[in-house]
This record gives structure tokens, sequence and C-alpha cells, in this order.
């Protein structure tokens, strides 16, 4: 979680010289202004919202031209004491989001004093979008030293001009002598192997950095340091660093702490930018991610017609490969007469400031065939790491939805988006042209925020949502469909989507027919019984590839292999309606070779806990006695050979 600090120091004279941090401000209690922070005019335009597009972590500070004005507003800084100092940084992540390059507004930082006269300390006469990048300016004018200095993040002129300015993680400091910042830990959070753990660190001290050591662990697991030498980093430059030893862990989840552990060969004068951490999980399954397709469009915007030419014969062609959701927008002209305030709140949602806006897994995407056909390729090639089964039913005006989304991993604050849409109108033609709209949305269920979902590997979620559509611009209700969406709330990407079926029923057989372990077959299996013991030969190390052959072809078989030997395979057999569910355990041992047991060999009983047997390593040649908890003998094994103790009677 982002945390706000604001530090209020007496100094001493001795002190002046010393780094120092007195303000950081992330949006993280998602108030506008923040505690202490005020607005000297046009509060309206200023937000927190749930996005992440300056480079931060969401929320973040939002400029909106909406109410245009012509004038200045101002994000105005607590009053900070900066008595005894002549120079100190503002450094912040900002995008802008420019709207047709026609000028006539400046963005920047100023300072004043005693409540006085602003002072720009940094302006820029936008043309175009900039960033999301990061800016650091000295500042060393007349109102540093006071006692009572303010700074604020400025707009001045026509708002109009611009879509959105996204500002965040903003910092007025002090530079150390010596300081390494982590910024970034850019390994993927969802991984299905071994991965480097990679990231981006940043120089925020005086001194150049010539060498950096960068540590990692998981949890409370060994540590692993790499040294980066050759290094010629000067204040505010950044080096993208990937670390020698990889991120290779059992399926589940993780935490991963990344530092900064040595600058020049040294301490760093400041460890509290040192540490990154990241919540980390390793896949059970992949499948097919079925990209989805959303464009914003207007009925009166003329590029989106010339874009439909092209973009619907697309969507046509991969039809049963994508899903495809249109909203339409108020705007240009009159607007679209189909526009909803759920289409809207999407809109606000993804930043959207013009129309065709097409986007390809929550990503924008440029709107030409072209950008098109490389988003789908670049989508096809992620896993799917989540399956959806959904079915719908309609009852005169009422639809009702069932969606089942499994899991492949851990995923903590994601959206279910549950999407209507009609696949074509005609009801909303205006002036562009267009005679004919397709996968028009009509309704967002619940509503456009969607269902909050923290999920468990290979723990089905069920929704269902029932709605009236009868308020809605349905034309005809014969021709609906629905998508549902798996999504990432924070960073809006989407990990999965895929229509319901009308009136669908989804078979709930989850039986397996065979197992197998390196191509031969399990020995005694049957699709009712769970749990199997195999010895393997002595000397095996690898662990046995295990496969399943389901009952049902629709269903789904997810085999998370055992991380070694000796250890348990476990296969979910999962139904093709997601909720029917059996598992199967292969608890694989390896045989011991024949010979005495040496004072130093360690007796090794697996599995633990056992249920119907159990194997007793480094014990050959031994006399096996088995008592119950109360002390009792309750079998006994003389001269032991290695084999499977059957305990399924005690």
């Amino acid at each position: 979680m982002k945390k706000i600090y604001l530090l209020t120091l007496l100094l001493s004279v001795s002190g002046w010289l010393s780094a120092q941090t007195f303000l950081t401000e992330d949006f993280s209690a998602g108030a506008m202004p923040p505690a202490g922070w005020t607005i000297d005019a046009h509060a309206a335009n200023w937000s927190a919202d749930a996005s992440a597009n300056a480079g931060g972590v969401a929320p973040e500070a939002v400029f909106f031209y909406n109410p245009d004005f012509i004038g200045t507003s101002r994000l105005i800084s607590p009053v900070i004491d900066l008595t005894g100092y002549t120079s100190v940084k503002v450094m912040f992540k900002h995008f802008l989001d420019d709207y047709d390059a026609l000028g006539g507004y400046t963005l920047g930082v100023a300072t004043r004093s005693g409540g006085g006269a602003w002072t720009v300390a940094w302006s820029v006469d936008p043309l175009s979008n900039i960033g999301p990048e990061e800016k650091i300016i000295d500042i060393s004018n007349g109102d540093v030293g006071a006692p009572d200095f303010q700074f604020c993040i400025l707009f001045d002129g026509d708002s109009y001009n611009l879509d959105y300015w996204y500002i965040d993680d903003i910092t007025l400091f002090v530079p150390y002598a010596v300081d390494g910042a982590m910024a970034l830990i850019t390994t993927p959070p969802y991984i299905g192997g071994a991965v480097p753990v990679e990231g981006q660190v940043r120089n925020l001290g005086n001194n150049t950095i010539t060498s950096m050591d960068i540590s990692w662990k998981v949890s409370d697991d060994m540590i692993y340091t790499t040294t980066f030498s050759g290094l010629d980093m000067d204040f505010g430059q950044s080096y993208n660093f990937t670390c020698n030893d990889l991120f290779h862990f059992p399926i589940g989840g993780y935490d991963l702490d990344v530092w900064i552990s040595a600058v020049n060969g040294t301490a760093d004068n400041d460890t509290s930018n040192n540490l990154k951490s990241k919540e980390m999980s390793v896949y059970s399954h992949s499948i097919y991610r079925k990209p989805a397709f959303e464009e914003f469009t207007s009925s009166t915007c003329g590029p989106c017609a010339n874009f439909n030419t092209s973009f619907n014969p697309w969507t046509e062609n991969h039809a049963g490969e994508i899903t495809l959701i249109k909203y339409q927008m108020d705007w240009p002209g009159n607007g679209d007469p189909y526009y909803t305030e759920e289409g809207g709140e999407r809109r606000m949602y993804y930043g959207v400031s013009y129309v065709p806006w097409p986007q390809c897994n929550g990503a924008y995407v440029d709107y030409t065939i072209g950008a098109v056909e490389t988003a789908y390729q670049d989508a096809i090639l992620k896993p799917g790491i989540a399956k959806i089964a959904a079915s719908h039913t309609l009852d005169g005006t009422e639809i009702t939805v069932n969606a089942n989304i499994l899991p492949f991993a851990n995923f903590n604050d994601f959206r279910a988006h549950i999407i209507v849409i009609e696949n074509e109108t005609t009801g909303n033609v205006s002036t562009n042209g267009e005679t004919v709209f397709h996968h028009v949305m009509m309704k967002m269920m619940p509503d456009a925020d969607g269902t909050a979902l923290n999920m468990l590997d290979r723990q089905t979620v069920t929704l269902t949502e029932t709605v009236d559509l009868s308020g809605t611009n349905i034309e005809e209700f014969d021709d609906l469909s629905v998508v549902v969406l798996f999504q990432d709330y924070a960073n809006k990407e989407i990990f999965q989507s895929e229509y319901s079926v009308q009136d669908g029923v989804f078979a709930s057989e989850s039986t397996c027919t065979a197992l197998t372990y390196n191509g031969m077959p399990v020995p005694g299996f049957s699709p009712d019984v769970f749990d199997y013991e195999i010895a393997l030969p002595e000397g095996t190390t690898e662990v046995p590839v295990v496969e399943a052959t389901l009952a049902d072809a629709n269903g789904t078989a997810v085999v998370v292999p055992a991380w070694e030997l000796p250890g348990t395979t476990v296969v979910d057999a999962f139904a093709e309606n997601l909720t029917g569910r059996s598992t199967y355990n292969i608890h694989f041992s390896v045989e011991v070779g024949i010979g005495e047991t040496g004072e130093n060999s360690q007796i090794t009983i697996f599995p633990n806990p056992a249920k119907n047997s159990l194997q007793i390593r480094n014990a050959l040649k031994t006399d096996i006695h088995i008592y119950s908890i109360t002390g009792q003998l309750v079998k006994t094994v003389n001269d032991y050979d290695g084999s499977l103790i059957n305990i399924s009677s005690l």
C-alpha cells in the first residue's frame, strides 16, 4: 500500500548540508485534494482516479478538461519549513494526453513563500502528448530557505485543448551524496517457469554510481546477490538490471523482495528507497487467451466510419478467436443516441479521449488494421491463465447470466465484467454514413465497475446476475450476445474473455479414464480411486511426466508435478462446467539399494501424513513397529525390505 509522508524536522546548523525528504505524495488515500493540500480554482477539474497512466501505482491525480475554462488552476502543497536550505528538488511522474495539438495552455511547477506571488520553476507549452515520464526540477530561487515554502502543480490556459493530465509520486527533497533507489521490479507477476529477476534502479544522489549490488529473496528463502560494475550513472539516470539467479519455485504465490545492498562498494546513504516488493504467482496451467477487443466509437464520427470499413470485416474473419464489444459515445456532434452512462464510465476508466479508440486486452491500439493485426498477434502469444464457462437465459426482457471462472493462479483485485451486447443495430444511424452497427454494448452487469474478485489457484468462482433490459436501446431481443471479461483492475489487462452460451448446459463429469507417468499406465488405476503409490527405480532423480485422459474431452486437466523426489504429483480434473472437480494424487518414492544403514543415515518416512500406505527410507533389514497415538502397538514389520507398508486398516 502506498503511504503519505510529511516530515517537519527541527534542524541544527550542522544538519543543513544533510539530505532530507520533506514531502512525498502518491494520492493513495484517494482524496482530492490530498490532506494538507489545496486547490485555488477550478477544483472540479481535479480528481484522484484508479489509474496508473503516469507510471506509478493507482490511484493518481488527474486534471481533466471538463468543465472547460480559460484560466489558471493550481494543486498547492502544504507549507514546508526550508530554513537553512538554498536549493531543493521536486520530482514527479506525469503523462499528458493532449487533445489535438492546438496548444494554448501551459503546464508547470511554481513556488512561493509567505503566501505571496508565485515564481515558475518549470513549465512546458505542449503541442502533443508528453510521457509517461519522471521529471526532476532543481529549485534554488528566493522562496527556498523560507519557513513557509510552498510549491504547486499548475495548469494555465484553455483547458479544452487537453484531455487529461495524470500526475503521481510527487517528492520534495535534498539529495544525499550516495543514493541509489530501486525504481521498479519488471519481472512479470504471473509466470509459468524459471525467469530472471529484473528491474530498474535510479541514481538520486549527487555522486556518480559506478557499481551496485542488487539482492533478492522470496519470503524467508536464501538471498541472491548480483554485482553490477562498470556503471556510469549521474544524478537522475536509470539502469535496467537483470540478476544472475533465476526465480524458480513451485506452483503457488510468493512475495518477492528486491533491494539495493551496496552502492559503489559501500552502504547507501539513504536506505528508505532501496527496497521494492512484488506479489508473484507461478501459475498451474495455461490455455488459449481469447483476445478481447473493445472499441469506443460513435455514429457521429467520420473517422469511425472509415476505420470500421476495415475493422468490421477483420472482426468477422476472427469471430471465433476474439470477443468484441463496441461502446457508442455521446460525442462528437450531438453524439450517438445509443450512448449509456456505463459506456461513459468505461471510457473514463481507460482514459479515452477521442474516437475511434480500439483496445486489445485493455491496452490502446492505433486505429489502423495493421496495428489491430499486430496487437492480435501479440495477444495470442500470451498464456490464458483462467478459463470461463458462461451461459445465459432470456425470459421476455429479463436476462440471467451464470458465469464460472476457473483461475490457474492467485489473483487479487481483479474484476469480472458481464456485458450484454446487441449483434446488430440500426436505430442509432446518425451523421457519419454508417447504416449498421455491430456488437453494441447495451448493459454492463451488475454495473460498469463489474464484480470485485480475489481468487485462489484452481478455486472456481461462480457469478450469477439478473437484470431487466426493458430500459435499454435493444432493438431485437433475439439478437443478443453476452461477453464475460476477466480483468486486472489496477493495470487494466484483460486475462481472459469468453462469450456466454444462450441456454447452455455444461457437463458435470470430472473423472479421468487414464493416468500415465512417463508414458506408462499408473498401476491399478480406477476413475474412482484418487491416491496412488509408485516406487521409482533406485537412482531416479527426475520427476516423472504425468498425463491425464479425461472422461469428458471438454473438461480441463491441470497437472501439478511434484517439485522433487520423493513427492506428490496432483492431477485436478475439472468438468466442462468448471465446478465439478476430481483430484488424483500420485505419490512417488525412490527405491533404496540393500545395505547396512550407517550411523549418520537419516531415516525418512513418506508420505507424511499417510493414509493408505507408507515407505521408510534408510531402514532396510530393520524391524518396524508402528504405535497408535495412545502408545498401543498396532503393526509390526520384520526385516523391512523397503516396500510399501499397508496402513489402510489403521
